[in-house]
């Protein structure tokens, strides 16, 4: 079955939606943060991006990437 343009884009913004929300959780993980941790330390409520279903701001991932300390590009080399 074929998609039409707008379902190919809803589904591919899903998928990149999940890959950016796995990739704050491997990174909160592998720097042994708790979600309650980063929100005292930020004032972010990380498991809500966590989960994928609402969009991060820009400004915000740009303040996820300063905590853990990785650039934005190396943020999204870490997705593809």
């Amino acid at each position: 079955m074929l998609l039409t343009d707008f379902e190919f884009i809803n589904n591919s913004d899903e998928a990149f939606k999940r890959k950016v929300s796995l990739q704050i959780k491997r990174l909160r993980r592998q720097n042994q943060v708790t979600q309650e941790k980063f929100y005292a330390d930020t004032n972010i409520n990380i498991a809500r991006l966590e989960s994928g279903k609402i969009d991060i701001r820009i400004e915000t991932l740009r303040k996820i990437c300063y905590y853990f300390d990785v650039s934005l590009s190396g943020f999204f080399r870490g997705i593809y």
